[in-house]
């Protein structure tokens, strides 16, 4: 239990970070002797990634003739990667900035996906974030959509002798009655904020008008259930899915801020820029 806590502290994680962005600077600022700069070398296990990527695409693994000649294709790659570089062909380049600042953001965030929250992690993310995880309200009616200039009072007097619904109203691609449905699905196919209407009707009472996308309506509720929060044990696999994301971005800006601490930053006034 004590290591599983240490595991999960965010202050080994941020030692992990910071040591794994100097380890990586060490690397780049670093000038091996060997191999030199103009000897392109293709180790075994390169060349056995090679392997496994044409088996994965073709499953069989290649020929001796095919894979020589993917190596061919490496080196060949390779030297026109070098030849390019030197050339400055990436200077400027919007394409090849935003493939590598993806690989850095990629950096950055790669150490969360090995991250293993307990239940306590995830019951603190969930109450932290309720509203990513409660199981919205759903809502069963009946609706009859106003013919126009037509009264809504009109309309329910009929109801309340027992008129049948289908025999009233303008005739419309909407449903007539809907089972239980959460709120955003009522909200999409009647429009935006419909469904705050039917949350406190009576169950079983004819009432109106209820403004829709598409005109006013009467409606009458015949089910509900309110708003919940699942169990974890119901949602774990979200939870700890939407916990990763959040970690990974906390990963990501800790790792944009040690990179601009690397640099003094000078940025003109926007003010300037837009002429204002």
């Amino acid at each position: 239990m004590i290591s599983q806590k240490i595991l999960l502290s965010p202050l080994l994680h941020f030692f992990v970070l910071g040591a794994g962005i100097f380890a990586f600077f060490a690397v780049l600022d670093s000038e091996p002797a060997v191999p030199r700069s103009d000897a392109i070398v293709l180790t075994q296990e390169e060349a056995g990634r090679l392997v496994q990527q044409f088996t994965a695409t073709w499953n069989r693994p290649p020929t001796e003739l095919e894979l020589e000649g993917m190596m061919q294709s490496w080196a060949l790659e390779e030297a026109n990667v070098r030849e390019a570089l030197a050339l400055g062909l990436d200077r400027g380049d919007t394409i090849i900035r935003q493939r590598l600042n993806q690989k850095m953001q990629f950096l950055a965030e790669s150490g969360a996906a090995i991250l293993q929250p307990d239940d306590a992690e995830l019951q603190r993310f969930i109450e932290a974030n309720p509203d990513r995880f409660t199981r919205p309200a759903h809502v069963a009616f009946e609706q009859v959509m106003l013919p126009p200039d037509q009264d809504a009072s009109d309309i329910l007097k009929l109801l309340e002798t027992g008129a049948d619904p289908s025999t009233l109203g303008t005739a419309s691609l909407l449903p007539e009655s809907l089972p239980l449905m959460p709120a955003p699905v009522i909200d999409r196919t009647f429009g935006e904020g419909f469904h705050t209407n039917l949350l406190d009707a009576p169950i079983g009472e004819w009432r109106g008008p209820v403004q829709s996308g598409y005109g006013p309506h009467v409606v009458r509720v015949t089910g509900r259930s309110e708003a919940i929060m699942p169990p974890l044990s119901e949602i774990r696999d979200r939870v700890v899915s939407q916990w990763r994301a959040a970690r990974m971005e906390k990963m990501r800006e800790s790792f944009g801020h040690a990179m601009l601490e690397r640099y003094s930053v000078t940025l003109p006034d926007a003010r300037v820029v837009l002429g204002q």
